[in-house]
């Protein structure tokens, strides 16, 4: 008994096409809904590796970007805590010339001698004030993990 397998060449070619229309109206679709032209590195790899490329040095800038809020932070600080010691060097100022009233009795000069250290005592609290864990007023430059020719 012989055998026989009819094919039919018209269906298998419309099958065909219909599977590469069906794809590319995924991949157009897939473009639509995303609103990206590249959507998988074989849509455009040179493309993606361009896009790659700029995301990366737009997350770099990002991290510049904040280091330098964070500097400007520290300097509006550092300017506030400058401005607070100006006003008690300008007290202190006018507590002396106070002091040096020949019509103050002891008592009066007492008082001035005694706002006077404490006022001190505050400016040296402001010297060893921190922003964050970093000294606002460092005396000395700290260089690690360099070494200084």
């Amino acid at each position: 008994m012989p055998l026989t397998i009819n094919t039919n060449a018209a269906a298998v070619s419309a099958s065909y096409h219909l599977s590469r229309n069906n794809a590319a109206l995924q991949k157009s679709l897939t473009r639509l809904s995303s609103g990206s032209r590249i959507n998988r590195p074989s849509d455009d790899a040179g493309g993606l590796a361009v896009s790659m490329k700029l995301n990366a040095s737009i997350s770099r800038l990002k991290g510049g970007n904040n280091n330098i809020q964070n500097a400007v932070s520290f300097l509006e600080v550092q300017d506030g805590v400058l401005q607070g010691a100006a006003d008690i060097l300008t007290r202190m100022g006018e507590l002396q010339a106070l002091n040096q009233d020949v019509l103050k009795n002891s008592s009066d000069k007492a008082n001035y001698n005694s706002e006077f250290q404490s006022l001190q005592q505050q400016l040296y609290q402001i010297g060893n004030e921190t922003f964050n864990g970093v000294s606002l007023f460092a005396t000395t430059a700290e260089v690690k993990g360099s070494t200084q020719a």
